[in-house]
């Protein structure tokens, strides 16, 4: 009976060190829209701005949350590839934190 837990709490484990320790965040390529609509740039642009301001005071948690929802809205590949960049700094800052 011992041994299904250990197994487990090993497997947690290994999974998690090897999250930590994986140099690359792999994000989905953006969706390709027929027509991008303006109020989803809109919120996306609104999600960067308290992303950046959460950056600035410190709060990096919440700031890569913002970001990966301004990800999930973003439908402007140029603005798609300035977050995604801007989450690996905010990732690799959490990282070395850690």
């Amino acid at each position: 009976m011992t041994f299904k837990p250990i197994f487990s709490l090993a497997a947690a484990g290994g999974l998690a060190c090897t999250l930590l320790l994986s140099p690359v965040v792999f994000l989905p390529s953006p969706c390709q829209a027929v027509e991008s609509s303006s109020s989803t740039n809109a919120l996306s642009r609104q999600y960067v701005k308290e992303a950046r301001a959460f950056r600035a005071q410190g709060r990096y948690e919440l700031a890569r949350q913002s970001y990966v929802q301004a990800l999930s809205v973003c439908h402007d590949l140029r603005e798609y590839e300035t977050i995604k960049q801007e989450l690996n700094g905010i990732e690799m800052l959490l990282r070395t934190m850690r």
